[in-house]
């Protein structure tokens, strides 16, 4: 039942015709119960994994609030002990949620690496662990049941009563697969409230859905074609291809990614429910860091709000800040807290996204790359007044997005990579060209597409990313499209659909793109 698929579709519809006829207080029963529907129909018996974390976080949820709420008017020693009482209350469901997240997706990984760290080769054991199911979208509920925890902890939120409401939350279906990854209080007001459906939020969620579905159909699912192939095991490339395979694999990544979630968010704006972005034209950013502002924008925030910032300004850290500024100066300082703060933030962003050394290696990556950031951005100031570029101006601005387009690309090509290795060969072969390089980059049999597909998967790239330029320049762009006259505005809806239909990348000879961030 994948995001993409037609039965997806009849679900959807299933469930929002239950959805009105059921009365207003009761209608997040009614998405609770489609929820667990569709986590079954994946998952199967081992829905029970994410019942259970539904329930950690709903009774921590409990006596996190009830230790932390004793604490008003106490001071001294009784203050400390009710902290420390509330520390342990948040602790404990927090390792509980995290021990089943790892018992689950990485011990395989981890009995594996030790096992080849001391030369034993244990086929009965690592066959046993493979044979482990891991539940749909683990990865995802898990770290909005910590953010739940962490945000009673720190007195943001208050705990919710009703165990229903905090399983909704966790397991809400449009979201279950690929996110975004909701704070509590992005969603309470909304997800609960039991809105009802109109021609209004049918309309807004069905424009968006059918945006994610271009982007998915017409590109995504096309170029899909070409990324499999060029990272078949044991494919020999030369330096032209490898440039291609990094710009076809960020292209497809991307369509493939914002295109899903422009379906979720479409899929919950049907239900009155608004759920925060998780893409803003990244490919617009001028410095990894800001891309990384801009991409899974809810995975970045939860890392800056729940390791970054409490890492950054523990206690430990400003002693550190207390005592480098005075002997170490500010520039060393920041550059250590920054390196302190960043690097738990990356090992673990990695780490998230699977038990696979690519992904580990993909985590490292960006955090060199964005520890170099800070590391020379006093002397590239330096530079640029030295050639009178102002900091602000076009012509710096287009050398940092390039700059940022190249960091992304062999960034994603990495993250694609099968193994480490095979990144590793590829990056070997980037400076290999052969005589006939060209022609045989153009050969579209070599892509496993024809010229068509190929003018079509361009041709679509270039829309989606004047669309996102438009957004650039103007947030509120395709608002505008309800200025326009009902003739006119139908219009365009007819057209992009008829284009998914005769344009979409389905069919015999067709196979849709994976959901990838619906295995993390």
């Amino acid at each position: 039942m994948a995001y993409n698929t037609n039965v997806y579709f009849i679900f959807l519809i299933l469930v929002a015709v239950v959805y009105s006829i059921t009365p207003k207080r009761y209608r997040y029963v009614t998405l609770l119960l489609g929820s667990l529907i569709f986590a079954y129909s994946f998952s199967r018996v081992f829905i029970s994994w994410t019942l259970l974390a539904g329930g950690i976080a709903w009774l921590g949820g409990i006596f996190i609030d009830k230790i932390v709420s004793q604490e008003k008017g106490l001071k001294g020693d009784e203050k400390k002990k009710v902290k420390k009482r509330a520390k342990a209350a948040m602790l404990i469901p927090v390792i509980s949620l995290l021990a089943i997240l790892i018992g689950l997706k990485y011990t395989n990984f981890i009995v594996t690496e030790i096992m080849k760290a001391v030369g034993t080769n244990s086929l009965i054991i690592s066959q046993r662990l493979k044979s482990l199911v891991v539940p749909i979208g683990i990865s995802f509920y898990t770290l909005q049941a910590i953010s739940y925890l962490l945000d009673i902890y720190w007195k943001r939120e208050k705990a919710e009563k009703n165990p229903l409401k905090v399983l909704l939350f966790l397991m809400f279906f449009p979201t279950l697969m690929e996110g975004p990854i909701a704070r509590w209080g992005d969603v309470k007001d909304s997800l609960f409230e039991g809105n009802p459906i109109t021609l209004d939020t049918i309309s807004d969620g069905s424009i968006r859905i059918v945006i994610g579905l271009f982007k998915r159909m017409i590109i995504s699912d096309r170029l899909n074609v070409v990324v499999n192939r060029l990272y078949a095991p044991n494919l020999q490339l030369d330096g032209v291809m490898i440039l291609l395979t990094a710009v076809v694999t960020t292209v497809q990544l991307y369509m493939e990614f914002a295109g899903t979630i422009d379906i979720v968010i479409g899929s919950a704006k049907i239900f009155g429910i608004t759920l925060p972005e998780n893409f803003r034209q990244p490919f617009f950013a001028k410095s990894a860091a800001e891309f990384w502002r801009r991409w899974h924008i809810t995975l970045g925030t939860w890392f800056k709000n729940y390791i970054f910032y409490p890492v950054s300004t523990s206690g430990l850290m400003k002693k550190w800040g207390r005592f480098g500024r005075k002997h170490c100066g500010k520039y060393l300082t920041n550059v250590v807290t920054s390196a302190i703060a960043l690097l738990p933030v990356w090992i673990l962003n990695g780490l998230w996204h699977g038990p696979k050394w690519p992904y580990i290696i993909y985590g490292i990556y960006y955090f060199i790359i964005l520890l170099l950031e800070v590391v020379l951005k006093p002397a590239g100031e330096r530079i640029h007044r030295g050639l009178h570029l102002s900091e602000d101006g076009k012509p710096l601005g287009i050398i940092r997005m390039v700059r940022t387009w190249i960091i992304i690309i062999f960034g994603e090509m990495l993250f694609r990579a099968n193994t480490f290795g095979q990144f590793l060969h590829m990056m070997a072969s980037l400076f290999i060209f052969p005589g006939n390089s060209i022609n045989y980059t153009l050969n579209t049999k070599v892509l496993g597409l024809d010229i068509g597909d190929v003018i079509v998967a361009i041709a679509g790239s270039i829309i989606v990313f004047i669309v996102d330029y438009k957004l650039e320049k103007d947030p509120m762009y395709l608002n505008r499209i309800h200025e326009l006259s009902r003739v006119k505005r139908w219009g365009l809806y007819y057209l992009v659909i008829f284009s998914i239909v005769i344009f979409g990348a389905y069919g015999v000879g067709y196979t849709p793109a994976d959901l990838i961030y619906a295995g993390f």
